[in-house]
């Protein structure tokens, strides 16, 4: 059984231009295959093929006898190419994950299995089948799994070495409302958590195959169930410590975080160092058409502000082409980031996901867009939105393009690295700041290091310097002259903070050559479309952003 990733076009939350600089090949690996994995029956036996990292060679084809797909809808072109090949040479091809569960109709075509929503309940009730030789077309369930149940990930079947960051899970499920998101739909407004001995089960194993680094916990809310949360962590904070502290740790969370002093300290004291907000909007009419109520109580700076001042660093997500965006939410979104001391900022088109209350409104109002609308130009990273915007299109994408044109500029982007980096905690005594800067340079920096020198033990040794300085030859001068800048700021103002010093250079490349080289020239090629198509100069495009003006 090869079991197969299909490749990420490029993101931004991919990452993909900085990896090849230190010696990775993908972001993450694909945690939902090697858990369904360990719910194999051992006499199968398993490979794992991430498209992200290797090629689908031709041995590997004709290895396997069953082909199974897990995919997101970025993979949607990667995922539909492989599996007709897997088809054409006669393969079972098997298909299941966020994508194909949302998309059965669209995915069915390309594959001769569906084995939909979560794998603890479905994916057995295929292997039994399989087994028997009769073996149907879907499998799919109402219930939602019991995750006391899911086994530890095979972590066992990656290379671990070719990611950056490793992915765990600790929860399925968030208690909110928020009308775009298909989290809900698919997991349930009741979120479902582990034990605090199934996580740590989990990053035992990850410490025993020798792995050291960053942890995501990639759970959709985080926070969903405080109470099961702060029992974990701890748990966590424990563990942390007889292990001699090896992992650091980001997550996703609700803004309501900032409410609960008592959790932010937990999550501090486990080692947690940054934390992703679904911000969406500073609109607060925007916030109630998409019942987002929880980011409705107090102020949404002063809430970032407070997450930041506890010790955690803030990542958001943002999202333009609501219904009650005015024409100055571009600048109204540009101003929100900045001040609120926000670097990596996620910018997008409200887009309908199949299943949300968002989609069932926009298909019963005629506002859906099918394929054959959409610019092929277009990508799920720049524009692309499958809903008529009461914002004019013209309107939305060069609105787009100047809030990442302002954002990721260098001198912007370190400005606010800077910003949130001062804004967090700095301890008192010299000794502790030591002992902080000597376990994040260790944890944080050292196995980027350690991967940008081909994985050789750098102690004592040129590594380190040798890896800076061919990651620095590499950099563009408008954005080396800013990293440096950004490096002296930093050493002047909270030198404890030194060692996020080369993880934000390395973010912020990847942000600024994605946005420059990629998102921009996209965007431009289709405002240039529509302006032809419309022939009218003045259909929305003053201001002229600046890449379009070129």
């Amino acid at each position: 059984m090869l079991m197969v990733y299909p490749e990420f076009p490029k993101t931004y939350w991919g990452m993909q231009c900085f990896l090849p600089l230190i010696g990775k090949k993908a972001l993450m690996p694909p945690l939902g295959l090697i858990t369904i994995a360990n719910l194999t029956p051992p006499e199968y036996e398993i490979r794992v093929l991430d498209l992200n990292c290797e090629p689908f060679t031709k041995s590997e084809l004709e290895w396997a006898d069953v082909v199974c797909f897990s995919a997101m809808l970025p993979q949607k072109p990667s995922l539909f190419q492989v599996a007709q090949r897997c088809r054409e040479a006669g393969k079972l091809v098997v298909f299941g994950g966020p994508y194909p569960t949302a998309c059965a109709e669209e995915c069915a075509p390309y594959c001769d299995v569906l084995v939909l929503n979560e794998g603890e309940l479905t994916w057995r009730s295929f292997l039994n089948d399989l087994q028997r030789g009769a073996y149907r077309a879907i499998y799919a369930s109402d219930e939602k799994a019991d995750i006391l149940q899911t086994p530890v990930p095979r972590f066992d079947l990656l290379k671990l070495d070719d990611y950056a960051i490793i992915p765990i899970q600790f929860s399925r499920g968030c208690p909110f409302q928020c009308e775009f998101c298909d989290i809900i739909i698919m997991f349930g407004r009741r979120p479902r958590t582990k034990t605090p001995t199934q996580l740590l089960g989990e990053l035992e194993a990850l410490f025993e195959a020798g792995y050291r680094g960053m942890i995501f916990i990639v759970d959709d809310n985080f926070i969903g169930n405080k109470r099961a949360v702060k029992k974990l962590l701890v748990e966590l904070a424990r563990w942390n410590a007889a292990h001699g502290h090896p992992f650091l740790y980001g997550t996703e969370a609700s803004v309501n975080l900032a409410q609960d002093n008592e959790l932010l300290a937990l999550m501090v004291g486990a080692d947690f160092i940054w934390v992703f907000l679904g911000i969406e909007t500073p609109s607060i009419a925007s916030l109630k058409e998409t019942r987002k109520f929880q980011n409705l109580k107090g102020s949404l700076e002063e809430h970032v502000t407070s997450i930041q001042n506890a010790g955690l660093l803030v990542f958001g997500g943002f999202i333009i082409g609501f219904d009650n965006d005015g024409e100055d939410i571009f600048d109204r979104q540009i101003e929100f980031i900045r001040r609120a001391a926000i670097p990596n900022a996620m910018i997008g088109p409200l887009v309908a996901l199949p299943g949300t209350p968002l989609y069932a409104r926009m298909k019963q109002a005629g506002r859906l867009l099918q394929d054959t609308d959409r610019d092929n130009d277009r990508t799920i990273a720049s524009g692309y939105t499958n809903i008529l915007t009461l914002i004019p299109e013209v309107r939305l994408l060069a609105g787009q393009c100047k809030i990442l044109e302002t954002i990721y500029a260098p001198k912007e982007y370190f400005k606010r690295a800077c910003d949130a980096l001062s804004l967090l905690p700095h301890p008192r005594s010299l000794v502790r700041r030591v002992a902080r800067v000597l376990w994040l340079g260790k944890v944080g920096v050292g196995f980027l290091l350690k991967g940008a020198h081909k994985g050789k033990t750098f102690r004592w040794s040129l590594g380190p310097l040798t890896a800076l300085r061919d990651m620095f030859s590499q950099f563009p001068p408008e954005y080396k002259k800013a990293s440096l800048d950004f490096t002296w700021k930093v050493i002047k103002r909270c030198p404890d903070q030194i060692p996020f010093i080369l993880p934000f250079i390395l973010m912020g490349f990847h942000y600024y050559l994605f946005t420059f080289e990629h998102v921009v020239p996209e965007l431009s090629s289709s405002l240039k479309r529509l302006a032809e198509e419309r022939n009218d100069q003045d259909s929305g495009l003053t201001p002229v952003p600046a890449a379009l003006s070129q």
